[in-house]
C-alpha cells in the first residue's frame, strides 16, 4: 500500500531574510544621503552664484563712481570762467601755473594739464607729468571729444588712466582741453575694498589686457563678467566651485553615522527577535513533547514584547537627529560673533518681508555701517573692534521688536528690516540706535571717535522689487550719509517698479 506524502514546501531563511533587509535599509539611507547631499550642493552653488553676481555689481557700482567723480571734476573745471580767458588769452607760465595749483589742490592725481585744440601741452610737459605717450594720444583728431579713459603702462610705478575734457568758448567753440591723469591705485583701492575672501576680481580692457586685479581662485570656478559702461572694460567676478562644501562635509558624515547606528540597532534587535522566536518554538516544542509524554504541560509565554526596547532606541535616535539638524540649521542662519542673524537668515526672510510690502504694508530696509571702524581696529586692536561690533548688536537687540529683523551682512555692515513704521518712526528708531549705541561705547573708556550712519529705503509695493535692488538704494544712501560728514540717516529715492537682481 503506497504511503502518503507529505506535501513539500521550500522552507525561507530567518538569516537571508535578516540580510536582505539589512541591504535594503542601507540602499535607503544612501539614496536618501545622496539625494539630500544634491539638493543641498545645488541650493548652495545657487546662492553662491547670486552672492558672486551681488559682490560683481556692488563693485562696479563703485568703479562707476570713482570715474564719475573724476569725469565731474574735471568737466567742471573746464568750464570755469577763469579758465576760459586764461586758454584765451594767458600766457604759457600762467596756463602752466594754473594746472600747477590744481595738482596740488588734488593730491591723488598723477598730472594736469591744459592742452591746446591740437593737443599739444601748454607747458612744460615733463614737469606737468604728462609722458610722451600721453602726448601722442592727444595729438590725435578725436582724442580731445572721447571720453573714454586711456590706460598708459609704459612706466613702473605710473600707471595710470587719462581722461581729457573739452574747454569751450561761449560761441561753442573748441579752445583747448585740460588733461587729467589719475593713477591705477585709485581703481586698485576700489577692487581691494570690494573683495570677499577667496573671491577674485579683475578689471580688463577692450584687448583683455589686465587692468587691475586682487586675489586668484584654483581649480573649478563659477564667473561673472559685468561691463563698465563708457569705458570698454570688463569686471570679471570669480569664485571656485567647490564640489562639496563644509555643510556637505559635515551632511554626509552625519549621514553615514547615523546610518552605522541604525545597522547596529537593527543587527541588534534582529538578533534577538530570533533569539525570542526560537524561544517561542522551543517553549513549544517542549510543550507538545510533554504533551506526548503526558507531562504537565508548561505555560508558552510570548517573547514579543522584547521590540519595545527597540522602539524606543529607534524614537531617540529621530529625537537626537531632529536636535541635531535643527543646531546645524541655527549655526547656517546665525553670525557666530554678534549672535545675530546672517546673510542667509536675511535673504530668507526678505522674500516674507518683501510680500508684506506688495500687500500695501510700510517696510523700511536699513543699512547700518560703523563710522571710523578700521580706524578702531588700527588704533586698538581687533579685539577693541569685535566690543565694538557686539555693542552694535546689543543695541539692536534691544530696540528692534519681534517683526523687525536685524542681520550682519559683513565686516560692519549690518542691516534692519523693519515693518508698519512711517518715516518719522525710522527716524526716531535710527536716533535711539544711535544713542544707545553710544552708552554702549562710553563703557569702554576709550576715544573711539565713532558713530553709525546708515542709508534707507521703502520696499517695494509692486510686485518687481528685488532684494539686489533694494540693497543697492540703501547703500546708495548709505555713501551720501558718509559723504554728508557721516552720523547720520539718509532715505533713497523710491524703487523703481521691475528693478532686476
Amino acid at each position: 500500500m503506497p504511503t502518503s506524502k507529505r506535501p513539500h514546501r521550500s522552507s525561507a531563511s530567518l538569516q537571508r531574510n535578516s540580510m536582505w533587509m539589512m541591504l535594503s535599509v542601507v540602499g535607503l539611507f544612501t539614496l536618501g544621503i545622496a539625494l539630500s547631499l544634491w539638493f543641498s550642493l545645488q541650493t548652495r552653488a545657487q546662492t553662491e552664484q547670486r552672492l558672486l553676481q551681488l559682490q560683481a555689481e556692488q563693485t562696479r557700482v563703485s568703479l562707476v563712481r570713482l570715474l564719475d567723480y573724476y569725469h565731474k571734476l574735471i568737466d567742471n573745471a573746464a568750464r570755469d570762467p577763469e579758465l576760459l580767458d586764461l586758454v584765451r588769452v594767458g600766457t604759457i607760465e600762467e596756463q602752466q601755473g594754473w594746472a600747477f595749483s590744481r595738482q596740488r589742490l588734488l593730491p591723488d592725481l598723477l598730472g594736469l594739464a591744459l592742452v591746446s585744440p591740437d593737443g599739444h601741452v601748454l607747458g612744460e610737459a615733463a614737469s606737468l607729468r604728462v609722458g610722451p605717450r600721453c602726448q601722442e594720444d592727444m595729438q590725435r583728431t578725436d582724442t580731445l571729444m572721447d571720453v573714454r579713459p586711456l590706460l598708459h603702462r609704459e612706466v613702473a610705478g605710473f600707471e595710470h588712466i587719462d581722461l581729457v575734457s573739452v574747454v569751450r568758448g561761449t560761441d561753442d567753440e573748441i579752445l583747448g582741453g585740460l588733461f587729467l591723469s589719475v593713477r591705477l591705485t585709485q581703481l586698485q583701492r576700489v577692487i581691494d575694498d570690494s573683495l570677499h575672501p577667496g573671491y577674485a576680481l579683475s578689471l580688463i580692457d577692450a584687448a583683455g589686457n589686465t587692468i587691475v586685479r586682487q586675489g586668484a581662485v584654483d581649480g573649478p570656478l563659477r564667473e561673472v563678467r559685468l561691463d563698465i559702461p563708457d569705458t570698454g572694460w570688463t569686471l570679471i567676478a570669480q569664485a571656485p566651485q567647490k564640489i562639496l562644501t563644509r555643510d556637505g562635509e559635515v551632511q554626509l558624515l552625519v549621514g553615514v553615522a547615523t546610518l552605522g547606528a541604525v545597522l547596529l540597532l537593527l543587527g541588534a534587535t534582529m538578533l534577538r527577535l530570533r533569539r525570542a522566536m526560537l524561544r517561542d518554538i522551543n517553549a513549544t516544542r517542549d510543550a507538545l513533547t510533554a504533551l506526548a509524554q503526558e507531562e504537565p504541560v508548561p505555560t508558552i509565554m510570548p517573547h514579543f514584547v522584547e521590540f519595545e526596547p527597540a522602539a524606543t532606541d529607534i524614537n531617540q535616535i529621530a529625537l537626537h537627529l531632529q536636535d541635531q539638524r535643527a543646531r546645524l540649521e541655527h549655526l547656517s542662519l546665525t553670525d557666530p560673533l554678534t549672535g545675530l542673524p546672517n546673510r542667509r537668515a536675511f535673504e530668507t526672510r526678505f522674500s516674507q518681508v518683501q510680500g508684506l510690502a506688495e500687500r500695501q504694508h510700510p517696510v523700511s530696509l536699513v543699512l547700518l555701517d560703523i563710522d571710523r571702524f578700521k580706524r578702531v581696529n588700527d588704533r586698538y586692536g581687533h579685539g577693541v573692534g569685535d566690543q565694538v561690533l557686539l555693542a552694535l548688536a546689543r543695541s539692536l537687540k534691544a530696540l528692534t521688536r519681534r517683526a523687525d529683523l536685524a542681520a550682519r551682512l559683513a565686516g560692519d555692515e549690518f542691516v534692519v528690516l523693519l515693518s508698519g513704521l512711517d518715516t518719522s518712526g525710522v527716524d526716531a528708531w535710527y536716533q535711539r540706535l544711535s544713542d544707545h549705541f553710544r552708552n554702549e561705547l562710553n563703557a569702554f573708556d576709550l576715544d573711539l571717535q565713532t558713530g553709525l550712519s546708515a542709508g534707507q529705503t521703502w520696499l517695494g509695493s509692486e510686485h518687481g522689487d528685488t532684494m539686489s535692488a533694494a540693497l543697492a538704494r540703501a547703500d546708495h544712501a548709505l555713501y551720501q550719509a558718509k559723504a554728508r560728514g557721516r552720523g547720520q540717516l539718509v532715505s533713497a529715492a523710491e524703487p523703481a517698479v521691475g528693478g532686476t537682481e
